[in-house]
């Protein structure tokens, strides 16, 4: 019963955007209308894309989120994205590596062997954007199937240029359950906002879920006089493989090489190459 749920999750989520994208390939001056009954036009929609916000962000946007950033003046600069799978075994420590965009998108959502070793995927998304006289850090990461060990996770983005950040540190989380119901939460345990970085811990549902997604984003200005001509970041996710305790959940550090677990997390976490991005600018 299950995997029929799942399939059916999958298939809606499938005729959901496809749906969306549709209506904006075919409409000019129309209004374009996501999942929470938000009306946007082309424009608005282009800014977002150009934000780093993806199309699954977009689709499931909140009105809050639409409304604070469908008017910005926004030029995407650059992009990367990643694929990881954990691998969870019967016996032994869950373990993460990064693998092929193809090995992602060809990957069963109840992907298992024998039933002794269970994989999970996962994507992360980072991005670098002009927003006026400030750059837009986003980083974004999307569940393919959920793991079976659901804790408090870590989302960051780190950099090491001479600049600040120079807003709120946003950060917000959407979950479906099988039958294509969806929920977005901005609850989190953790955020930090540092001269190296921002981020944000928060606990993954522990309900029969299907999928989820979870971004954080902030603007930052510059903090020289001197002309940057570059800009580097690195969007991270770290995964918790085993409970850990609210009271140990800020024992972390966020910077240029992503997240940096203490003592009483890095048991606990697992470890994954950050979604390392460059930009070349005239700052």
């Amino acid at each position: 019963m299950q995997q029929k749920n799942i399939r059916k999750y999958f298939l809606f989520i499938i005729i959901g955007i496809s749906s969306f994208l549709l209506n904006i390939t075919n409409s000019s001056a129309r209004e374009i209308v996501n999942y929470n009954n938000i009306h946007m036009t082309q424009d608005e929609y282009s800014t977002l894309l150009n934000l780093g916000f993806t199309e699954n962000q977009i689709y499931f946007m909140d009105e809050e989120t639409y409304l604070n950033n469908k008017d910005l003046d926004a030029t995407l600069i650059s992009q990367t994205q990643r694929y990881y799978k954990t691998v969870s075994p019967l016996y032994g420590r869950s373990y993460t590596v990064e693998v092929s965009k193809d090995e992602y998108e060809k990957s069963d959502s109840q992907n298992s062997i024998k039933g002794t070793v269970n994989t999970y995927y996962k994507t992360v998304v980072s991005t670098i954007a002009q927003n006026g006289n400030k750059y837009r850090y986003n980083v974004s990461t999307l569940w393919k199937n959920m793991p079976s060990t659901r804790s408090f996770d870590v989302i960051g983005i780190g950099f090491a240029d001479s600049v600040y950040i120079n807003s709120s540190v946003y950060f917000s989380f959407t979950y479906a359950d099988h039958y294509g119901n969806y929920t977005t939460s901005t609850q989190y345990y953790n955020k930090k906002s540092t001269s190296t970085g921002g981020s944000a811990v928060y606990k993954l549902p522990s309900s029969s879920i299907a999928s989820l997604s979870a971004n954080l984003y902030y603007d930052v200005s510059k903090n020289t006089s001197n002309t940057i001509t570059s800009l580097s970041i690195c969007g991270d996710y770290s995964h918790a493989q085993s409970t850990v305790s609210q009271s140990n959940v800020s024992d972390y550090g966020i910077g240029i090489y992503g997240i940096s677990l203490g003592p009483t997390l890095a048991a606990h976490y697992d470890e994954i190459p950050c979604a390392m991005e460059y930009a070349s600018v005239n700052w």
